[in-house]
């Protein structure tokens, strides 16, 4: 599939997992795209005070809708994930619930969404140096912990345990914990905002 039929995939598909009405929308339309090597994903979340939704579509791949539920204290407590096959396999999607151990995040891909609920934890949690606990939800899902490192006000660096800076995940954010862009300087990963979002 071309980048821009990919594109237009995500917006006509945006149709994510209707809130109840005692949620309040706080969020909706943010969209990135991240390239790693010669592969794009497209992703579009929205967030309200209990959740937060979101689809995620890579060229030529499967299409993956999540939806985080999100606690107070900006932990999550189980993450439910509905798989869509690409059409030319001819497959049902495929939906689990993941549940999140006592005072983990999920980590998915370079999804943004999950991201930035990194940073909301980290504000909790206090500090320019701060360890959170992840579990990196895929085909096999594992748990590690990533630090995150507060470069003034407008830039943060996660790094895993052996605390590589140059593997790490690089992020310009704004005053809001929102994420403008980022890069992993080992392999090139580059993660941009796409214009055209609503945050409310």
């Amino acid at each position: 599939m071309r980048p821009i039929l990919a594109y237009e995939a995500l917006i006509a598909a945006l149709v994510v997992a209707a809130c109840s009405p005692a949620e309040k929308q706080l969020e909706s339309g943010r969209r990135y795209m991240s390239i790693t090597y010669t592969d794009t994903t497209f992703e579009s979340f929205g967030r309200t005070d209990q959740a937060i939704t979101g689809l995620l579509v890579e060229e030529g791949n499967d299409s993956v809708r999540f939806r985080l539920n999100t606690t107070s204290d900006a932990l999550v407590s189980v993450m439910d994930i509905t798989v869509h096959p690409v059409t030319s396999r001819g497959e049902r999607p495929m939906t689990r619930r993941v549940g999140m151990p006592k005072g983990t995040l999920p980590l998915m891909a370079s999804s943004v969404a999950c991201l930035e609920q990194l940073l909301r934890r980290a504000r909790v949690l206090g500090g320019d140096s701060v360890s959170l606990p992840v579990m990196l939800v895929g085909a096999h899902a594992s748990l590690d912990v990533f630090t995150m490192i507060r470069n003034g006000t407008d830039s943060v660096v996660f790094v895993g345990p052996d605390g590589n800076l140059a593997a790490g995940l690089h992020l310009a954010v704004d005053e809001q914990g929102h994420i403008l862009g980022g890069v992993i300087p080992i392999s090139g990963t580059r993660i941009l905002s796409i214009e055209g979002t609503d945050n409310k």
